[in-house]
C-alpha cells in the first residue's frame, strides 16, 4: 500500500486546520475560538484519515492564528495550554505523521536581514507547537529554498550560512525544490552541506529540471521516514495545480524511486485533496 497524505482541510473545507480571522480582530477570546475550532477538526480530519488509511496529514498555517506575528501575546500560549493538552492526549489515537507547510513569506537567504528574523521567528513558533503537541521528529517543517535575489550562488551561501548558524533548525526544518529557482539538484546540495532532509516534488522538478540521483534524496532524510509532493498540471498561471493527481506522473515518481516508493510518505498536493487521492488509488489499481 502506497502512503498518501492530503493537506489542511477536506475538499469542501467542511472540515478545516486552518480556520483564521482578520488581523484587524486579533485578540485572545478570537484565538482560542479559532484554536478550539482547529483542534477539533483536526481531529476530525485525522479520524477520515486512519479510516481511509492516508498516513500523512499537513497541519495548516493557521491552527493557531498570528502565532509568530509581533501582535500576538505569548501569554495566551499559556491560556490555550488545555486546548494543547487535549489535542496532544488525542493526537496518540493515532500513527499519522503531521507535518506543516510555512508560506512563502518564510525564506531563510534573504539579502534583508529583517526577513530572515521575521522567518526564524515563525519557525520557532512552528516548532515549539509541535514539541507543544508531542509530535515526533518526523514532524517536519518545510520551506523552499527563497529567492536569487539578482546572485543565486551568493542566495544559496547565505542559505547554508543561515541554517548552520541556527544549528536549532535541524531538529525540523525541511527543504523542497521550487518551479522557478531553486532545482532539485540545488536544493540537493544545501541538504547534504547542512544535513537536513530534502522534500522533493515531482511537479516543481518537471518545470525546473536538473539531474540527481533519487537514492541521494532519500539519504538526507537519515532515520526518518522520505517524504516527497506529487501533483499534475492545472490550469492558469505557470505551477498551478490540478484538481486531480494524472496517473502517468504517480508512475513517474515510481519510476524514479522504484521499490523505495512504497516506504516513502506521498504528499498529494491536489486541489481536491482526498477525492484525488481517491482517484488515484483506483487509477493505479486497474
Amino acid at each position: 500500500m502506497y502512503r498518501f497524505g492530503f493537506f489542511c482541510s477536506m475538499s469542501d473545507n467542511s472540515l478545516s486546520t486552518n480556520r483564521t480571522m482578520n488581523l484587524n480582530n486579533l485578540n485572545y477570546e478570537n484565538v482560542e475560538k479559532k484554536v478550539k475550532q482547529n483542534s477539533k477538526e483536526l481531529i476530525d480530519l485525522l479520524e477520515y484519515s486512519k479510516s481511509k488509511n492516508y498516513p500523512i496529514f499537513r497541519l495548516g498555517n493557521s491552527f493557531v492564528p498570528f502565532i509568530s506575528h509581533k501582535l500576538f501575546d505569548m501569554a495566551w500560549l499559556d491560556k490555550l495550554a488545555p486546548i494543547f493538552d487535549e489535542t496532544k492526549e488525542r493526537l496518540k489515537d493515532f500513527d499519522i505523521r503531521i507535518t506543516i507547510h510555512p508560506g512563502q513569506y518564510t525564506v531563510l537567504n534573504s539579502p534583508k536581514e529583517n526577513v530572515i528574523e521575521n522567518s526564524l521567528r515563525e519557525l520557532e513558533m512552528f516548532f515549539w507547537l509541535f514539541d507543544r503537541l508531542g509530535i515526533d521528529e518526523n514532524g517536519t517543517v518545510l520551506i523552499h529554498g527563497g529567492g536569487a535575489y539578482g546572485d543565486k550562488e551568493t542566495a544559496l551561501e547565505r542559505l547554508i550560512e543561515t541554517i548552520k548558524k541556527e544549528s536549532w533548525l535541524k531538529q525540523r526544518l525541511a527543504l523542497e525544490n521550487d518551479e522557478r529557482v531553486y532545482t532539485a539538484e540545488e536544493i540537493l546540495g544545501v541538504c547534504k552541506t547542512t544535513e537536513i532532509p530534502m522534500v522533493f516534488d515531482i511537479y516543481h522538478h518537471s518545470l525546473n529540471l536538473s539531474e540527481f540521483n533519487p537514492k541521494d534524496i532519500l539519504k538526507t532524510w537519515g532515520n526518518r521516514r522520505p517524504k516527497v509532493h506529487l501533483s499534475s498540471k492545472g490550469d492558469g498561471k505557470f505551477g498551478n495545480h490540478a484538481d486531480y493527481i494524472e496517473a502517468k506522473d504517480f508512475f513517474e515518481l515510481e519510476k524514479m524511486f522504484q521499490n523505495d516508493t512504497k516506504n516513502i510518505d506521498i504528499m498529494v498536493e491536489a486541489k481536491k485533496k482526498e477525492l484525488a487521492i481517491q482517484r488515484l488509488r483506483d487509477d493505479i489499481v486497474h
